[in-house]
């Protein structure tokens, strides 16, 4: 039997504190099955917003969990070929394409710039003297793997040792708007 969560929460637009909503089910893709979750929902009274209380390890309309997908990205980044991705990250009875991994890099690529330059703030913020612009491989012209080398070399630094098995994405993301998560 699931249970909602034990959170209170208020809202962004206008300060009212949530009330529970309600939950409703949605299906999330692992490596090796699909499941079906209950994500569980929270209302303002006064006015009217709805809020689904997402889990670490999803992001808004992605039906993919985000180790799995983090996974993938890190194999491309090493130089795996698409095929390759699709085999060591995908169980036979799970499957994706190579569009939807491309779809995954093009938001990967999109994604981080502001969650690095966030990280970068929330890293000066906390005290790191270190110069992080510095760390950016390529100053002049840089491409999209520039600044995700930037980015890994940031998260080391955030997270020196990886705060769980399921990737920097996760914990990323609960420190990220929903609008930058990746």
């Amino acid at each position: 039997m699931d249970h909602p969560p034990d959170v209170l929460l208020d809202c962004e637009d206008c300060g009212c504190r949530l009330h529970k909503h309600g939950r409703y089910y949605r299906s999330v893709t692992t490596k090796r099955e699909m499941l079906r979750i209950p994500i569980y929902r929270q209302y303002c009274p006064d006015c009217g917003t709805t809020v689904s209380l997402l889990p670490d390890f999803l992001v808004p309309w992605a039906r993919c969990v985000t180790w799995v997908r983090e996974a993938a990205m890190v194999r491309r980044q090493k130089g795996f070929t698409w095929r390759q991705i699709l085999t060591s990250t995908a169980s036979p009875s799970v499957r994706y394409s190579r569009r939807t991994l491309k779809r995954w890099r093009k938001r990967y690529e999109q994604k981080a710039a502001s969650a690095a330059m966030r990280l970068a703030s929330q890293l000066t913020r906390a005290g790191y003297d270190g110069d992080l612009l510095g760390m950016y491989p390529e100053k002049i012209n840089p491409g999209p793997a520039d600044t995700l080398n930037w980015l890994q070399k940031l998260l080391s630094i955030y997270c020196p040792v990886k705060p769980w098995r399921r990737g920097y994405w996760a914990f990323l993301n609960t420190r990220l708007p929903v609008a930058e998560q990746l």
